[in-house]
């Protein structure tokens, strides 16, 4: 037997050493005799021994990790099993954020573009699609939430007819929710919606207004109320820069008052991703920054387990870099990514001209192989992050490793010990 080479070590106190397998994402516990006799390879116990076999924490000589890892990362990358699609019934919004990264628009998705919609997931079904992860997306998609419910019933009677599983989710601002709206998310199968909120009512509506300039806090936090009795998950998203990360605690509590286990609070930094818009707003995070940001989050209580989905079993980083993930937009406009909706340059094909595909730009999420790169494909994070986001990576020339020694310590300190 021999060790995994993607064990991670630390010592947790004097006599507690922590193995952590990022790939088999099993933990152990080894007092200092017995991480002695694993460091040496010359554990006595057999007990011990079949714990760490089972985990994966040591393997047979003759056992391959990189290439089993490779399987399942060029499965995942190349099936049709599932098709992850989002979908925009307009790029228009309601807000008019500083940030925003999407060129904004009038407009509503055409019946015609519907049709099509529907027809493009009827397609992937009679090609072998089982499962269907749709994303409602903007603009915001709560503009028009006609065309979300026509599209989602007409979506969810062909997986009823196909025998295949839908999963449905949204991301919105918030701000036009209803009692009925809420009932209907979850009538038509919507499990889980993300909300931005951006800290405390200061810095959010400076950040979120409306178009007219009006804030939208409380609003948001009024409608949070409307789930207090819905099974829907809502995932609170705020986004952080260097002005606003001391808000992240104030606004952790004012989520856990609403006394709902289903509404969760999380962080993403505000990122500069779209050239053709100006902000004066945000004073951007770098990446240190924001591992940072993050473990003084961890250190204060701020995050809890369920934030560190990132640690959970997948293989790719995200399902842009699956070849059965689009985004359509409001136009028809089909792209691999949300980041890049509604800029035409980023375009795969139209979903009424799908024989006018442009493969390279399909082809820059799906050809970069970690594998292949010098930094990734001996790390030890390689199953975590599998060389991080494809768009940041071929569009703006920037390779960002979401993981560090001391990152990954407080991720499994507060994930496992921390509860």
């Amino acid at each position: 037997m021999k060790q995994s080479k993607f064990n991670f070590c630390y010592k947790r106190n004097k006599d507690e050493n922590v193995i952590y397998n990022t790939f088999s994402k099993a933990l152990v516990l080894l007092d200092d005799s017995e991480f002695l006799h694993y460091t040496e390879q010359d554990i006595c116990d057999a007990d011990i021994e079949r714990e760490l076999t089972e985990n994966r924490i040591l393997v047979e000589d003759s056992f391959d990790e990189t290439a089993f890892l490779k399987y399942f990362h060029y499965k995942t990358k190349f099936s049709n099993e599932t098709l992850y699609l989002t979908i925009a019934p307009t790029l228009d919004c309601n807000f008019a954020c500083p940030y925003c990264y999407e060129n904004r628009r009038k407009g509503k998705m055409s019946q015609e573009i519907q049709d099509a919609t529907v027809q493009f997931v009827e397609d992937a079904v009679s090609k072998g699609t089982r499962k269907l992860d749709i994303s409602w997306y903007g603009g915001e998609p709560l503009l028009y939430p006609d065309i979300v419910e026509s599209l989602s019933r007409k979506i969810n009677r062909i997986a009823e007819e196909s025998n295949c599983t839908v999963s449905m989710h949204m991301v919105t601002n918030g701000y036009l929710l209803t009692d009925r709206l809420v009932e209907l998310l979850d009538e038509i199968g919507v499990t889980r919606i993300q909300i931005t909120l951006d800290g405390s009512r200061d810095y959010h509506d400076v950040r979120r207004p409306l178009r007219n300039g009006s804030g939208t806090f409380d609003k948001i936090m009024e409608n949070l109320k409307l789930f207090a009795d819905s099974p829907i998950e809502v995932m609170v998203r705020m986004n952080v820069d260097n002005q606003n990360q001391k808000d992240f605690m104030v606004l952790k509590r004012m989520v856990q008052a609403l006394d709902n286990p289903n509404i969760k609070l999380y962080t993403s930094p505000v990122e500069d991703i779209n050239k053709d818009t100006i902000n004066n707003v945000s004073d951007f995070m770098s990446t240190e920054e924001f591992d940072q940001f993050t473990l003084k989050a961890c250190e204060d209580g701020g995050l809890s387990e369920e934030d560190f989905s990132v640690m959970d079993d997948r293989f790719c980083f995200c399902t842009a870099e699956t070849e059965n993930c689009y985004v359509i937009d409001d136009r028809g406009d089909v792209y691999k990514c949300w980041d890049e909706v509604g800029r035409l340059e980023h375009r795969c094909f139209n979903i009424l001209e799908p024989e006018s595909t442009n493969y390279m730009v399909i082809a820059k999420y799906l050809v970069w192989d970690p594998f292949e790169n010098e930094k990734c494909k001996d790390c030890v994070y390689l199953p975590l992050c599998f060389g991080g986001c494809k768009f940041q990576r071929t569009n703006l020339n920037k390779s960002v490793c979401g993981f560090n020694e001391e990152i990954l310590k407080s991720y499994l300190e507060t994930a496992f010990f921390h509860k």
